[in-house]
């Protein structure tokens, strides 16, 4: 009887994985490789991922084949001692754009480097592009957790959410060379989990080969927000309906009772999305659906990645002059500082409809009208008038070391001064129960009133009316989701008046 029994088992779990399997062919069916052989550093290879000699190799191989290639060994504290930063140009000079392609900040997203790596190949002895901007492509800004197959930094950090408080050397490093480059175009190309919880639950997994997400912070000005809807995504969606790719913006899933809630878009500087932007750049984040699936579909993934990639690269050669508009006017508005400063605001709630995979059945399923808290619809919930400066006390060091990091110009004080200024007084506080990115983050709500401040020598005026002007609001206002107070660059409490002041003259 224990043998029958055990042999029933036995053949049961036989069953089961066979159709596990079968359920396996039949989703990826929905996500079939391109006829395309692909000769990048992992694709080239029979199996596993490529290692740290092999990508140099490959590169250093295109740069010496390749006039308009130069490679550049970025000193870092990484496994290698240093990040491939890549720049084509053809040497010419005069009003060129310049364009920042970047991948793998993410070590578990093989495919934005990947992507990046065949879109090297694509421009290789492609000089119509480069007529009208020099391209810098680092494909894997997150060497350590790249060949580890880590999300995380050597540091145990998600750089993607340390553009603000730089807690990782690594994420000061990529944002030095963010700004020695000044790139008026950048898109940071990831990959998604289509596999969720919330969605597991349900027997649905995720459909789109692609999802956008454009910023919808507030601090940006509008031209930037309006121009890559119109000179990014609107050209990417084109080029992937030609490849037969599927697409729709950027979303993440919450449980809501027995209703799924969709959080769709970009709304704060600890995205590169929102980050870029703030410096300045029509800037969005890609993400292509591959997180958790290896090798499989790679060269599919990879090549969503380029496709995404070569259609902005067009659009930048057919109208450059909208991109340098958009920056302009954008750059303008800063330096104006007229804007009001929405210190905290929410998404708007709508509703769409949006596509899944049934894993049961193998197909599409629409789930119709879903809760959406659209990002890139905003609604103020708190706006002050926009300051001519802030202020921060000489015993703020980290986050004045952090705003130059953001490319901010300071004035420090060699001498005591004081200063009629509006501060801020702590009247509600809370902090996170459970650790984030190795800190509890702070949440308050504050009222300004004004006083004259004693302040001492290093103290730091930051004002507003300069090309990054739009970071200082996005990171000083305490009331910013993702601030200085937020992430605990300036620690404080209930009741306390905090150490960054605003200068209205």
């Amino acid at each position: 009887m224990k043998s029958f029994q055990a042999t029933f088992i036995f053949l049961t779990a036989i069953l089961f994985c066979l159709s596990a399997k079968a359920q396996d062919d039949r989703i990826q069916a929905w996500f079939p490789d391109p006829a395309e052989v692909f000769d990048t550093p992992t694709l080239s290879l029979p199996d596993g991922m490529a290692d740290h000699a092999r990508i140099i190799s490959w590169l250093e191989g295109r740069a010496a084949r390749d006039a308009n290639m130069t490679l550049e060994k970025v000193p870092a504290p990484v496994s290698g001692g240093f990040l491939p930063l890549v720049r084509f140009s053809d040497g010419s000079q005069g009003p060129k754009l310049k364009v920042w392609f970047q991948g793998a900040i993410h070590g578990n997203e093989p495919a934005s480097a990947e992507g990046l790596f065949a879109l090297m190949d694509a421009l290789h002895g492609d000089p119509a592009i480069l007529r009208q901007a020099d391209v810098y492509i680092l494909p894997i800004a997150n060497m350590d957790g790249y060949l580890a197959g880590k999300r995380v930094s050597g540091s145990g950090y998600d750089l993607n959410r340390d553009q603000t408080k730089f807690a990782d050397p690594v994420s000061v490093l990529l944002k030095n060379l963010f700004f020695r480059v000044s790139p008026d175009v950048a898109v940071d190309f990831h990959e998604y989990n289509p596999v969720r919880k919330e969605l597991t639950e349900r027997g649905l997994i995720s459909y789109y080969d692609v999802l956008f997400l454009p910023t919808g912070h507030p601090a940006v000005p509008a031209p930037l927000r309006k121009a890559v809807l119109d000179h990014l995504v609107a050209p990417a969606r084109s080029a992937l309906d030609k490849a037969g790719y599927s697409y729709f913006n950027y979303f993440t899933i919450n449980s809501e009772g027995t209703e799924l809630a969709l959080v769709m878009g970009a709304r704060s500087p600890q995205s590169s999305s929102t980050s870029y932007s703030l410096s300045g750049a029509v800037s969005m984040l890609v993400e292509i659906r591959g997180i958790g699936l290896g090798r499989t579909a790679l060269a599919r993934r990879t090549d969503a990645t380029r496709t995404v990639a070569l259609a902005i690269l067009q659009e930048i050669s057919d109208r450059p002059d909208a991109f340098r508009k958009a920056v302009a006017k954008a750059r303008k508005e800063v330096l104006r500082g007229r804007t009001p400063v929405t210190a905290a605001f929410h998404s708007r709630e709508v509703r769409r409809d949006v596509t899944f995979l049934d894993t049961r059945s193998a197909e599409r399923k629409v789930l119709p009208d879903m809760l959406v808290r659209d990002a890139l619809q905003p609604v103020s919930d708190r706006v002050r008038p926009r300051p001519a400066a802030y202020v921060l006390e000489a015993s703020q060091t980290r986050a004045i070391e952090n705003l130059r990091t953001l490319g901010l110009e300071l004035e420090i004080l060699s001498e005591p001064c004081e200063m009629w200024v509006e501060s801020y007084q702590v009247t509600d506080y809370s902090e996170d129960p459970a650790l984030w990115e190795k800190i509890r983050r702070q949440t308050v709500r504050t009222h300004t009133f004004r006083q004259k401040v004693r302040f001492e020598a290093g103290s730091a005026i930051i004002r507003v009316r300069q090309p990054h002007g739009s970071y200082a609001v996005a990171v000083l206002e305490p009331e910013t989701e993702n601030g200085f107070v937020h992430f605990r660059v300036i620690d404080t409490y209930l009741g306390a008046i905090l150490p960054v002041h605003r200068l209205q003259q």
